[in-house]
């Protein structure tokens, strides 16, 4: 998809349309992660990650964990009739629900925001409102996954105002490759991230560039669709959205053990960067590259590890069949 001057656009991205099966699907990216295993910690309840993209959806495997935020195109609704939006909140939030696909983080809440029309272009203005509402929401993580080659005063002001508000803004840094990374990524008050593909090769479409902070699932990616269906999608604008719901995950665990301890050192957009760079496996060369970024994410680990002992937490064991697995509230 060629960009549009003086606006933001989808990333180009592939697509297939696909026929779903009578069970669950895990995806790739989440059992490479081994995300599943860290639920027993959180699934991201509590939690809100506003997707600024192409609107809301009705999806059946979505439901109540996609709310209804503004539409900031002119003369437009806010459903989603383009499916980008669709795809990326299953990947954030889709149920644990034993039909379909399951989010990284299916207890957390979806809140949409229409900023691109169902041609996927979006105006500056129409960005730069979005920006604003979640200035005056304040979700717990914002995630976009569109980019341009430029951007205004407004927009930029808005970022910066949301870095010290202590939200993250996790970006899909783009899919020209060597071309670079794009705006809103470019910011270094955001989270720019680059995609690979479940082989553990970065995607060759991945933009490259000193902004990339780091890297994700975003190869032949399935999430939800569509009237209700489900679709293969490959661009960095599915890594994104996979960062994003980590990232609720990380919040969640670090607020439910302020609850018992009183501590958090996982408050402001710094102190989360250097916990997802704490459990970064590198990748590329040794480092930070314009490649990888710092590298891949040890979920499992990030999750896993310095809980609270007060906490209790029971031992989780993997299911063998995706179908099989159950929210933590069901065991």
């Amino acid at each position: 998809m060629k960009k549009k001057k003086n606006g933001y656009t989808l990333p180009p991205h592939e697509f297939k349309l696909v026929v779903s099966t009578l069970s669950q699907q895990t995806g790739w990216g989440i059992k490479q992660t081994k995300i599943p295993s860290t639920w027993i910690v959180t699934a991201g309840e509590g939690e809100t990650v506003m997707v600024i993209d192409t609107g809301w959806s009705d999806h059946k495997d979505l439901g109540e964990n996609c709310i209804k935020g503004i539409c900031t195109v002119t003369g437009s609704g806010i459903e989603d009739k383009q499916g980008h939006g669709t795809h990326c909140a299953g990947i954030i939030a889709a149920k644990n629900n034993n039909t379909g696909m399951v989010g990284v983080a299916p207890k957390a809440k979806v809140l949409s925001v229409k900023s691109l029309g169902d041609d996927g272009h979006g105006s500056f203005a129409a960005i730069a409102r979005a920006l604003e509402y979640a200035i005056e929401q304040k979700p717990t993580v914002v995630s976009m996954s569109l980019g341009a080659t430029s951007t205004t005063n407004r927009i930029g002001i808005a970022i910066k105002k949301l870095y010290n508000m202590g939200i993250p803004v996790i970006c899909a840094a783009g899919n020209d490759g060597a071309a670079g990374v794009n705006y809103p990524a470019k910011y270094p008050e955001t989270i720019a991230i680059a995609a690979y593909d479940k082989n553990g090769k970065i995607a060759n479409f991945s933009a490259i560039g000193e902004e990339v902070d780091f890297s994700a699932p975003g190869v032949a990616i399935y999430s939800t669709y569509l009237r209700n269906r489900y679709s293969v999608l490959s661009g960095t604008s599915m890594a994104c959205p996979f960062v994003a719901g980590v990232v609720a995950l990380l919040i969640s665990k670090h607020k439910k053990n302020e609850a018992i301890t009183g501590n958090n050192d996982c408050k402001t957009v710094e102190e989360i960067r250097q916990h997802l760079l704490k459990y970064t496996v590198d990748k590329g060369y040794v480092g930070k590259d314009d490649t990888w970024g710092y590298g891949l994410l040890d979920v499992e680990r990030m999750m896993m590890s310095e809980n609270d002992p007060s906490l209790n937490l029971p031992i989780y064991v993997e299911p063998e069949d995706p179908k099989e697995i159950k929210s933590p509230s069901k065991r």
